[in-house]
C-alpha cells in the first residue's frame, strides 16, 4: 500500500507530492513566489515543467501546474531543496541550504524513489558538497546515488533558465524514459 505525504507542513510551503514506490522524485530549488501564492509546483507563466513532463512521455495527458497532485499516479513525486519561496535563488542563503539538504535526505530516505531528478545544475554542489568541483556539468545521469536512489540532472525549466534551449531541457527529460513508463501521444 502506498503511504502519501500531499499535506502542507511546516517544512514546506508547497506540498510535497510524494509517496513510497515512486519511480522519479522532481527536486526544485526553491518555490517561486507565484508557486508558493498558488500553492502549486511550477506555476510560473514561463515555466516549461508541465510542458516538458508531457512532451517527454512521462505523463500521458498534457497538465498544468493545478495537477500537481496527479503526479504520483505515474510514480512522479514533487519536493523542493528549500521550502522557503523567494523571487529568485540569489535571495536564498548558505543555511537554507543547509537546512534543506538535511530535510531532503530523510525525505529520500523514507520514501525511497528510484530516481532523484535535480531540476536546476546549481543543486549538484549543493547535495554533493564533497565532491571535486567540475566546471561544465552536463545534464543526465549522474554517477553519485542518494540513499540507493539513482541521480539525474536535468536544467531548471524556468523561463529565466536562458543557458539552455527548449529542446535541450527535452532531451534531458528524455533520459527519465528508462525509470518510467511511457505512453503514446
Amino acid at each position: 500500500m502506498r503511504k502519501s505525504m500531499s499535506k502542507m507542513t511546516t517544512t514546506s510551503s508547497l506540498p510535497d507530492h510524494i509517496t513510497t514506490e515512486l519511480r522519479i522524485l522532481f527536486v526544485g530549488i526553491n518555490p517561486g513566489l507565484r508557486s508558493a501564492t498558488l500553492g502549486h509546483h511550477y506555476a510560473g507563466a514561463t515555466n516549461r515543467f508541465w510542458k516538458l513532463l508531457y512532451e517527454s512521455n512521462l505523463v500521458p495527458e498534457r497538465l498544468s501546474y493545478r495537477d500537481d497532485v496527479r503526479l504520483p499516479e505515474w510514480g512522479l513525486g514533487l519536493t523542493n531543496l528549500v521550502s522557503r519561496p523567494t523571487a529568485g535563488m540569489e535571495s536564498l542563503t548558505p543555511q537554507d541550504y543547509a537546512t534543506g539538504r538535511l530535510v531532503l535526505m530523510r525525505k529520500i530516505r523514507r520514501y525511497r524513489p528510484r530516481v532523484v531528478a535535480l531540476l536546476g545544475i546549481t543543486i549538484y554542489p549543493i547535495l554533493f558538497p564533497l565532491e571535486p568541483p567540475q566546471s561544465g556539468r552536463k545534464p543526465g545521469l549522474q554517477q553519485v546515488a542518494l540513499h540507493h536512489s539513482r541521480v539525474v540532472l536535468l536544467p531548471n525549466p524556468s523561463g529565466r533558465n536562458a543557458a539552455y534551449s527548449y529542446q535541450a531541457m527535452l532531451d534531458a527529460f528524455r533520459t527519465l524514459a528508462p525509470w518510467t513508463t511511457t505512453f503514446s501521444q
